[in-house]
């Protein structure tokens, strides 16, 4: 596809399954020496989204247009099976449909699944719904699982969607257990900038809390008390997590240390990928398209937080992050499992371009790793990957993708289930590895006391801090010094260089070392 059509695509926004449009067909998967790839499940219509139920490996999916949500389970080539239809949701224009799903961590006690779709009616909005699954919640029978229509209990019901597209379309729990959004701007650039529009922003929802069975939430039972704009007067602007977003069709969770990878669509030049480690960050559109100024908006320009990794439009047109690659670390995932060298890289890719960027880095910037045996150019570490709209890390190690259709055609009932393996550990990886590693703070949330795990590969320089939402700093830990490639264990006891207790709500510990900053959440509750 050249560049001319990528743009106009991306006047669109994503564009994601415009059957209408002509395209070339995708080219069969390359992946690095050692990787396999593998095709799981074929036949889904459309698929946009999906997340894994806990147990059992078993995998939930969306069907954008049918507004369906499809079972994977079983042996590669098993057929997908019907869970149910969202009610209420309207595909016609071209981002619309059911666009997002995830599942509640406390499953099978609590066996909801959360949905992100646009909704019928006039004007449009974009909603999030849960439902309750019934079935084999344990997965220890047939697996079979079946979608409540009744059960459906309404959390948001009034984001703008207007243009059409720009709706966002990403639920993932976070490692507090609290629920996160992603809502598009809607086509309206500067509402990026306002934080009670609900457009261009995450969200961070409290759904821990809500009553079993139908309904609808009002906005205080949904807002988690320590966000970082609770105290504002607006309802809605206390549900935001982060802004300053165009399209943030895609995000991931890092599991390790709570962080959101961001993808954000962009406007004329700049895919950018976003790294959001504490709450209310800005990250500047449209002040701002990658790293390129924009344009400007009213109030003034706002702080605002750089991008960690950009690539052009003369190679893409709709960054899909793939997120940070961490090791489930079971028995069950170890034959699928990437080498160890890839624990803390990333990957990026773009639904129309097809490439996999392998990245290094988890501080401000991240850079494309140096080339692997066989990866399928010296810049993409994979290729053939195009309209594919979700990944995820898998239970069993590998990376997981869903792919829309078998071509940017388009054709019906072509999408396919996917994933990436390694089926041993014997071919090297030249990318250098991450200089640190950190396990995350324990307890968390904590109430007095929190350990801090960590280690070393190389001999290095490091401190440790603790900092609050701010970024003032509230305790120092370690003083500079130069440790010895290790495990260390340090704990912060809650209190202040003062000796006063902090007080409770969000703090990030900072390890800053040589090759980077490296942060820990911590959550003190009281």
């Amino acid at each position: 596809m050249n560049t001319v059509t990528r743009r106009n695509l991306m006047g669109l926004g994503c564009g994601f399954a415009l059957g209408v449009l002509g395209g070339p067909s995708t080219a069969a998967v390359v992946v690095p020496d050692g990787f396999t790839h593998e095709v799981t499940a074929t036949g889904l219509a459309y698929p946009v989204g999906m997340a894994f139920i806990p147990g059992v490996r078993r995998l939930l999916v969306v069907e954008q247009r049918s507004a369906r949500v499809m079972l994977v389970q079983g042996a590669a080539g098993n057929a997908p099976t019907l869970v149910g239809t969202v009610d209420n949701v309207q595909s016609v224009q071209s981002e619309a449909g059911l666009l997002g799903i995830a599942v509640d961590p406390r499953w099978p006690s609590k066996p909801f699944i959360y949905v992100h779709h646009t909704a019928l009616g006039s004007p449009g909005h974009v909603n999030i719904a849960r439902y309750t699954l019934t079935g084999d919640l344990a997965g220890t029978g047939n697996g079979l699982l079946t979608l409540d229509p009744a059960s459906r209990y309404d959390l948001i019901t009034d984001a703008p969607d207007a243009a059409g597209n720009h709706n966002g379309g990403t639920l993932r729990f976070g490692n507090d257990g609290k629920l996160y959004a992603s809502l598009g701007e809607d086509g309206n650039a500067c509402a990026a900038q306002d934080r009670v529009s609900l457009r261009g922003v995450i969200l961070r929802l409290e759904v821990n809390t809500l009553p079993d069975g139908p309904g609808a939430a009002a906005r205080a039972v949904i807002t988690p008390a320590d966000n970082p704009f609770v105290a504002a007067s607006d309802p809605n602007e206390r549900l935001v997590w982060a802004l300053g977003l165009r399209n943030p069709f895609r995000f991931l969770i890092d599991p390790q240390t709570g962080a959101l990878d961001i993808g954000d669509v962009g406007q004329d030049a700049w895919e950018e990928l976003d790294h959001a480690t504490v709450p209310g960050m800005n990250f500047g559109w449209p002040w701002r398209e990658g790293k390129t100024e924009y344009s400007g908006c009213v109030p003034s320009r706002p702080a605002m937080t750089d991008p960690v990794f950009v690539f052009s439009h003369i190679e893409g047109a709709a960054i899909m992050p793939a997120g940070v690659y961490r090791n489930p670390k079971t028995p069950a995932s170890l034959p699928n499992a990437f080498p160890a060298a890839y624990e803390g890289h990333s990957f990026v890719s773009d639904f129309y371009g097809g490439m996999l960027f392998h990245l290094t880095g988890l501080g401000a910037t991240r850079s494309i790793a140096a080339p692997v045996p066989g990866q399928a150019t010296g810049t993409y570490w994979a290729t053939g990957l195009e309209a594919v709209s979700d990944y995820l890390i898998g239970p069993d190690g590998a990376l997981w993708y869903c792919r829309q259709a078998s071509s940017l055609s388009f054709p019906p009932n072509t999408g396919e289930i996917g994933r990436i393996t390694h089926p041993n550990d014997t071919v090297p990886v030249n990318a250098p590895h991450r200089p640190v590693v950190l396990r995350p703070a324990f307890p968390l949330p904590a109430a007095n006391s929190v350990r801090l795990d960590f280690a070393l590969s190389i001999a290095a320089r490091v401190s440790i801090a603790v900092y609050d939402l701010r970024g003032r700093r509230v305790r120092e830990l370690v003083k500079p010094e130069t440790r010895s490639p290790g495990t260390y264990s340090e704990t912060w006891d809650g209190l202040d260089d003062h000796g006063r207790r902090a007080e409770a709500g969000l703090y990030f510990a900072k390890l800053s070392m040589a090759g980077g900053d490296f942060d820990w959440r911590i959550v003190i509750a009281r």
